[in-house]
């Protein structure tokens, strides 16, 4: 059994991978995937989730903007091993008591640990996150979520490249070796054309950490 940690700074896309990854479960999509097996939902539990009151998300669906206050779980199984694992997701507003206990839970529990960055923060205040995280395995994954915000970039390489060596000289500094970045985008975005192969690399990354 693996225990995944997903950290990371406020709305960096934690519980949008979670919910994404359960999507492919549920729809079966989970054994298109590069890696992909026929696997479970054993449970889910996004009753961390509390709506913001006065929130400033806008948008056509009307979506409330939310905040994770208790970490979010998904636990799956390998349908034919019948191995189980779990998925944590905790807030990233460290500054309130209640989810910063979440986090060092997660951080002491979590047998792997994918550490979370979003193309649209503040690197610096990301970093911050990290720093007021004690418990770390020698070795993390990296996911850089939110690739759709480089979609028309000319220069996305490049600068997805700049982004992977100041996370790595971050966490060597820390004597923590990163094992492997995944590009992500958790999020369904209309007129983004390669949408589909980095929803897929959620999935992909999930399954590569867990299932061995």
């Amino acid at each position: 059994m693996v225990n995944i940690g997903l950290l990371g700074d406020v709305s960096v896309g934690k519980t949008s991978i979670l919910r994404m990854f359960v999507r492919y479960l549920n729809k079966g999509d989970i054994e298109n995937v590069e890696g992909g097996k026929k696997c479970i939902v054993v449970k889910t539990d996004f009753s961390g989730e509390a709506t913001l009151p006065g929130g400033n998300k806008e948008n056509k669906l009307n979506e409330k903007e939310t905040k994770t206050i208790h970490p979010n779980r998904v636990v799956f199984r390998e349908d034919d091993t019948n191995k189980a694992h779990t998925i944590f997701a905790p807030g990233g507003d460290v500054s309130r008591a209640v989810i910063k206990m979440g986090v060092i839970t997660i951080s002491r529990i979590a047998t792997q640990i994918i550490a979370v960055f979003a193309l649209d923060r503040d690197i610096e205040k990301q970093f911050k996150f990290f720093n007021d995280v004690r418990f770390f395995p020698e070795n993390i994954y990296i996911a850089i979520n939110k690739l759709d915000l480089l979609k028309d970039d000319p220069n996305r390489n490049e600068k997805l490249e700049e982004l992977k060596g100041k996370i790595t000289d971050f966490f060597s500094k820390r004597k923590i070796n990163v094992k492997e970045f995944f590009i992500t985008c958790a999020e369904q975005i209309e007129g983004f054309e390669d949408v589909q192969t980095y929803n897929d690399h959620v999935a992909e990354m999930i399954l590569q950490i867990s299932v061995k």
